[in-house]
C-alpha cells in the first residue's frame, strides 16, 4: 500500500531540510501574513549566511517548491541528494 500523500509530502520535506543542511542554509518558519511588511518565503542572505524563510501558513506542497527553488542557486555536485530532488532539479 501507498504511502499517504502528506506522510509522503512530510519526507520530501524532511529531504529538502537535510539538503539545506548540508549546503549551510538555515531554514526559518516564520508568519509572513502582516499587511504592513509584505513579505514572500524564498531564499535571502543575512549578514553572510544562507536563509530560506518559510511562511508558516504555506502548504506543504508549496513548501517544496519554495525549498526546490532555493536550492537551484548552489552547487549540488559534492553532497548526496535524494533521487526524486535531482530529477525535480
Amino acid at each position: 500500500m501507498a504511502d499517504p500523500p502528506d506522510i509522503n509530502l512530510a519526507r520530501r520535506l524532511e529531504d529538502l531540510h537535510t539538503a539545506a543542511n548540508k549546503l549551510n542554509i538555515e531554514v526559518v518558519f516564520s508568519d509572513l501574513a502582516d499587511p504592513e511588511f509584505p513579505a514572500n518565503s524564498g531564499l535571502c542572505k543575512i549578514k553572510g549566511r544562507d536563509i530560506v524563510i518559510l511562511d508558516r501558513a504555506l502548504p506543504s506542497a508549496q513548501q517544496i517548491e519554495v525549498l526546490l527553488d532555493a536550492l537551484k542557486r548552489f552547487d549540488l555536485d559534492t553532497i548526496y541528494l535524494a533521487d526524486w530532488i535531482r530529477d525535480r532539479l
